[in-house]
């Protein structure tokens, strides 16, 4: 691995041409939480029409480096399902954020919460605000020691997310 790998990152809006990339991203990601005994994902979710909703209905972004997909998150204006009375319009949520394998280690996910951040607090919210798998041990450590604070674990139907949020 080239140690200035990921130095030129490039983040954009997601588009329909980044649709077959996307997807490999995802399903790469899926598959190596699979392997690490995280059933969050289910490869198959990835379709085509999936990544299509997604850039409809969210914010998608893509990271490139070097030419090549590096990573992918969505951002979003409101979550009331899992954030209910404190989403009152004054946060950005970020989800669904993945590093391509042939990168980890070298800070992208970093860069990217970095980038997510800038960019919500230029859109003049309050909160930069994202949820995990309460079950995830070193994704909750991960999140909070990029700054963020954890403030709950709501229940859903046999799984349960705690809630960070970052006061910008």
């Amino acid at each position: 691995m080239c140690p200035d790998a990921g130095a030129d990152l490039d983040i954009r809006r997601a588009g329909p041409a980044d649709t077959v990339l996307l997807q490999e991203l995802y399903v790469e990601a899926a598959r190596w939480r699979v392997s690490q005994g995280i059933l969050l994902w289910d490869e198959k979710t990835f379709t085509r029409e999936y990544i299509a909703g997604l850039m409809a209905d969210y914010e998608l972004f893509i990271a490139y480096s070097g030419g090549e997909a590096a990573g992918c998150f969505t951002l979003q204006w409101s979550d009331k399902s899992l954030w209910g009375e404190r989403d009152r319009g004054d946060a950005g949520y970020l989800h669904r954020l993945v590093v391509t394998r042939k990168l980890s280690g070298l800070r992208l996910g970093t860069r990217l919460l970095e980038w997510a951040e800038s960019y919500i607090r230029r859109a003049g919210k309050t909160y930069f605000r994202l949820d995990c798998m309460s079950e995830n041990s070193g994704l909750n450590a991960y999140y909070r020691n990029a700054g963020f604070v954890y403030l709950e674990t709501v229940p859903g139907d046999g799984w349960s997310a705690n809630l960070y949020e970052k006061k910008l």
